[in-house]
């Protein structure tokens, strides 16, 4: 799933998502669920991780479900010959809202932790047209991003060292992170200006991205699965 481009794979992804919008089934919204988690195992995610990551989409779930079976309306779900499984429409209608959220987390999982973020802006600048001066600002942000990580653990345990406890989103460590990011930010637009970079200039690349044959098949995969879901469901 890293190789796919992320293009295909968002478009993929974001026409599955809109076709359990449409449909109401609890089996098909768990097996879309199950086959993203597959996908992501195979992508070599770390298992510890993905599990931190799934234990409040887990949480969500079960509060979504007894909402749906506690607060259903009376033949509201109905529940026909072919889904037998479910004893009664309230039950069938808190599976719905709980596979939908397992769902989506799921497919946005698959798209978070198997696409490269270089990988996403490349290819979105190149498929999508995405002008080259969005590109290089979204490749600054996230170059910048690990240093105001750092040094808002710099500022924290300075208050520390001196007594002082402060909240994670306090004005004490967020004032001075913001000052510095806006001097970065000037200070990297410049450097770039030095060095020639523009949004108007026509440029080369070192690595070209491309649409692989693997991508059209990952597309019309999903596409050919949502279409079935939308004519036999």
């Amino acid at each position: 799933m890293r190789a796919v481009n992320p293009v295909c794979k968002f478009i993929g992804l974001l026409t599955t998502t809109f076709v359990l919008a449409g449909c109401h089934d609890p089996v098909l919204n768990l097996s879309a669920f199950c086959l993203s988690i597959i996908l992501i195992l195979f992508s070599h995610v770390k298992i510890k991780s993905l599990l931190l990551m799934l234990s409040p989409v887990l949480l969500f779930a079960v509060g979504m479900f007894f909402t749906g079976f506690c607060f259903s309306a009376e033949g509201s779900m109905p529940v026909s010959e072919k889904t037998m499984i479910f004893a009664s429409s309230a039950f069938w209608n808190g599976m719905t809202q709980a596979s939908r959220v397992l769902a989506y987390a799921g497919i946005g999982y698959l798209f978070a932790l198997t696409t490269d973020q270089i990988f996403l802006v490349r290819s979105f600048q190149k498929q999508l047209r995405l002008p080259q001066i969005f590109a290089y600002g979204l490749l600054a942000a996230w170059g910048i991003l690990p240093h105001m990580m750092q040094e808002y653990k710099r500022t924290k345990a300075a208050f520390l060292a001196r007594g002082i406890r402060t909240f994670p989103v306090s004005p004490a460590l967020l004032g001075p992170l913001l000052v510095k990011s806006v001097r970065w930010s000037e200070e990297l637009a410049i450097a770039m200006e030095s060095k020639g970079f523009s949004g108007n200039e026509t440029r080369t690349d070192f690595h070209p991205v491309r649409v692989q044959w693997y991508d059209w098949l990952f597309l019309g995969i999903c596409l050919s699965l949502s279409l079935m879901a939308i004519v036999f469901l």
